[in-house]
């Protein structure tokens, strides 16, 4: 399993990616993904993620997490807004490392079909996130 990380804003600290690789390896083994498997994570700005949500999605504002699926082998890319994770721990009152988790955990589900716009699918989506991320904290990666 390959884990590539862009930082061009140096978010995250050498240990932080490090946990993130770690993190991922670990949501891939829950999700039997092949050995072979390889993701691409990038954190960027809010400018940055406006630009995208408008180009990818036709929505003209920021978000935390955009997923865009490839192939089986490279599984795809996660970008994340870092200005918006502070804002969610800030606003769920946790620490910017479990938000950045959740929103890992989030995204890699979405590549992996999860969807979240009708209620039945939502809820699935939910409760696997809750099941990934438990396991999640009980590895404390």
């Amino acid at each position: 399993m390959k884990v590539y990380i862009i930082d061009n804003y140096k978010f995250n600290s050498a240990q932080d990616k490090t946990e993130i690789k770690n993190l991922v390896r670990s949501i891939f083994s829950q999700l039997n993904l092949p050995k072979n498997t390889e993701i691409c994570i990038s954190f960027i700005d809010d400018i940055q993620m406006r630009e995208l949500s408008n180009s990818y999605r036709g929505i003209d504002r920021t978000t935390d997490v955009l997923s865009f699926p490839q192939d089986n082998k490279f599984l795809g890319d996660l970008v994340i807004s870092y200005p918006m994770a502070i804002k969610n721990a800030k606003r769920y009152k946790t620490k910017i490392k479990y938000e950045i988790q959740r929103l890992i955990v989030h995204g890699i589900l979405h590549l992996n079909g999860y969807d979240h716009k009708k209620k039945k699918k939502r809820e699935i989506m939910r409760a696997k996130e809750r099941e990934l991320l438990d396991a999640i904290f009980e590895l404390k990666i």
